[in-house]
C-alpha cells in the first residue's frame, strides 16, 4: 500500500463524471482522491456532493476494487445521522470507479485537535464528550447492521481515528471511511499479516496478528477520547517497530496523570483501553452510557451548537477558503442552462456561433414555431396552420410571412380552378408551351426549413378547334411534402507521525 500512496494523484477538476461536475480537489490518499462536485438536474437543481475517485493505478487491481466496492455497499446500508451518507457509486470509461457521498461543510477531528494544540489550548471536556458520544452512536449503528434477511453482518470499521471522524459546522460528528472495513460478506479477503488502518490507533490484537472484532473499534475510540481530552498523542514513536512495542507492552497512562481535573473519566478510559478484549466495553452503547454517567462531574455533555462553534473557531478560515474555491470553480465553469433564445452556451473561445431560430427569422422564438406536418402542405392548407397563433412573428416580419403564405395559397387555388373549369371555354388551335411559373420561394422557418417547395403551374392543355371532345377533369395533389427539424437546443499512517499523508482528508483513504 505504500507504493500505491506514492503514485501521483490526477486532478479531475472541471470534468464531468456522469451527472456530476467536479469542482475542486479536497485531498488525496492511498486509494482515492476526494473532490467537491455538484450534481445537476432539471429545473436548475443543484447539490454539492463529495466524490471519491479510485486512483488510476488501482483501477485494475482486483483487491483494491473489491475494497472500494465494499465501502460503497456497506456504507450505503447504514442510515444514521452520525454516519456520512453514501449516495451513489458509478464508474466512467477512463476514470474508473467513484463513490458519491454527502458533502459536509467542516473538517475532521484530527485537524481541529491540531489547530487547538497550536493555539496552546485543549478542547473543553464537554465538547469532546459530545463528539465521541456522537461518533460512538454512529459506530453502534454500523456494528448492528443486518442484511436483508435480518442476519448480522458483524461489521468492523478497523480504521477508527480522529481523521475519520468528520465534524460539521452544524456540530454533528459523523463516522466516515469504511474503505478497510471487515464484514462476513466482504467481496475481498484480507491477506494474513497485512495491516489495514493506522497503527497508532489499532487495538493490540489487530496490530499483532490482524484479527479484529467490534471491540477492536472500541479500543481505537478509547485512544481518540484520550487524545482529544489531553491534546497529546497516546502512542508515539520514531518508527513502526517501536510504536508496535509500545502499543502491545507499554503501560497506558491515565488521564489524570496529565490533566488532574479529568480524573472522573479515568475509569472509563481504563476499561476502554484494556488490552484484553473481554475486559473492554462489549458494545458502543455500553461505552456511551459510561461517558454519560461520568459527564455530570465534568460539566455535562455539550450541545451540538457548542460543537459547531468550536469547529468554526479553529477551522473557520479553512472552511471559508474551501467555500470560496468552490464558488470560484462554479463561476468559472458557468451554468449549463439553455438561454432564452434557445441556444446552448458554448465555452469561451469557441469559434462556432450558436444557431437559433430567431437568427434566421427574427421575432419567432423556438417554442413558438409548431412542427409542420405533411398534411399541412396539401392543397387548401390554411396559412395559420403553419405557425401557431402564439408563434406569429412581430413587426414587419409578420406581414412578410403572411403575404408570402397568402400569395402561395391564392395561386394554388387558382391552379386548381383553372384545371377544373378551364376546359369549358373555347378550344385553342394548339397547345402552347409556357415557361414554369414559380409561385413562391421556399420559406425558411429554421436553419434551413422549407415550408413549401416551388410549385410549377402551367396553362391547361387545349383541344383542336374542329374536334371537341367531352371534358375530363383531373386534379393532381402536390407530390412534394415537407417537414421541419426542431431548433437546436439542450440542457445539460506509519501512523506514528503527525504528518501522515491522510491527515488533511476529511473523507480519508
Amino acid at each position: 500500500m505504500a507504493q500505491a500512496a506514492a503514485q501521483p494523484a490526477r486532478d479531475l477538476s472541471g470534468k464531468k463524471l456522469g451527472r456530476y461536475e467536479v469542482l475542486v480537489q479536497l485531498a488525496a490518499g492511498g486509494m482515492a482522491t476526494v473532490y467537491v462536485a455538484r450534481a445537476q438536474g432539471v429545473a436548475g437543481f443543484e447539490r454539492l456532493v463529495a466524490i471519491k475517485v479510485l486512483h488510476p493505478h488501482l483501477a485494475h487491481d482486483d483487491e483494491f476494487i473489491s475494497m472500494f466496492l465494499d465501502e460503497a455497499r456497506l456504507a450505503a446500508r447504514i442510515r444514521h445521522p452520525n454516519v456520512v451518507p453514501t449516495l451513489d457509486i458509478s464508474d466512467t470509461q477512463g476514470d474508473g470507479y467513484f463513490l458519491v457521498m454527502e458533502y459536509i461543510e467542516g473538517d475532521h477531528l484530527g485537524n481541529v485537535l491540531r489547530e487547538a494544540a497550536r493555539g496552546g489550548q485543549r478542547i473543553a471536556p464537554p465538547v469532546v464528550m459530545r463528539i465521541v458520544v456522537d461518533a460512538l452512536e454512529g459506530l453502534a449503528a454500523a456494528h448492528s447492521l443486518k442484511d436483508q434477511n435480518g442476519d448480522a453482518l458483524s461489521l468492523v470499521h478497523r480504521d477508527i481515528s480522529p481523521h475519520n471522524i468528520l465534524l460539521g459546522t452544524d456540530g454533528v460528528a459523523r463516522i466516515t471511511d469504511f474503505g478497510v472495513a471487515k464484514a462476513e460478506v466482504r467481496l475481498s479477503s484480507t491477506r494474513d499479516g497485512q495491516f489495514k488502518g493506522k497503527l497508532a490507533y489499532m487495538a493490540p490484537e489487530q496490530a499483532s496478528n490482524g484479527t479484529a472484532d467490534q471491540r477492536s473499534d472500541l479500543f481505537s475510540m478509547g485512544i481518540v477520547l484520550w487524545e482529544s481530552l489531553t491534546g497529546r498523542r497516546l502512542f508515539r514513536a520514531d518508527n513502526n517497530g517501536e510504536l508496535l512495542n509500545r502499543l502491545l507492552n507499554a503501560p497506558i497512562p491515565t488521564l489524570s496523570e496529565h490533566v488532574p481535573e479529568l480524573a472522573p473519566l479515568d475509569a472509563v478510559l481504563e476499561k476502554a483501553l484494556a488490552r484484553e478484549p473481554s475486559e473492554r466495553f462489549q458494545s458502543a452503547t455500553d461505552f456511551v452510557e459510561a461517558i454519560e454517567a461520568a459527564s455530570p462531574t465534568m460539566g455535562g455533555i455539550a450541545s451540538r451548537r457548542q460543537v459547531g462553534k468550536v469547529v468554526r473557531e479553529w477551522m473557520g478560515s479553512k472552511i471559508d477558503a474551501e467555500g470560496a474555491r468552490v464558488r470560484t470553480s462554479i463561476d468559472s465553469l458557468g451554468r449549463s442552462e439553455v438561454s432564452s433564445n434557445g441556444a446552448v452556451p458554448r465555452p469561451e473561445g469557441s469559434a462556432a456561433t450558436p444557431v437559433t431560430v430567431s437568427a434566421v427569422l427574427p421575432g419567432v422564438t423556438p417554442s413558438a414555431v409548431r412542427a409542420i406536418k405533411t398534411e399541412d402542405l396539401t392543397l387548401g392548407a390554411k396559412p395559420s396552420t403553419l405557425v401557431s397563433p402564439e408563434a406569429a412573428p412581430t413587426g414587419p416580419n409578420r406581414a412578410a410571412l403572411y403575404v408570402a403564405i397568402g400569395v402561395l395559397s391564392v395561386l394554388l387555388f387558382a391552379a386548381v380552378g383553372w384545371a377544373v373549369f378551364g376546359g369549358s371555354s373555347a378550344p385553342e388551335a394548339a397547345p402552347a408551351a409556357t415557361a414554369p411559373v414559380v409561385v413562391a420561394p421556399p420559406i425558411v422557418v429554421a436553419p434551413p426549413v422549407v415550408v413549401a417547395p416551388p410549385v410549377v403551374v402551367a396553362p391547361p392543355p387545349t383541344a383542336p378547334e374542329t374536334t371537341p371532345e367531352p371534358q375530363t377533369t383531373t386534379t393532381e395533389r402536390d407530390p412534394h411534402r415537407g417537414h421541419r427539424r426542431p431548433p437546436h437546443g439542450g440542457g445539460s499512517g506509519g501512523a506514528s507521525a503527525d504528518d501522515d499523508d491522510l491527515l488533511n482528508n476529511p473523507y480519508r483513504h
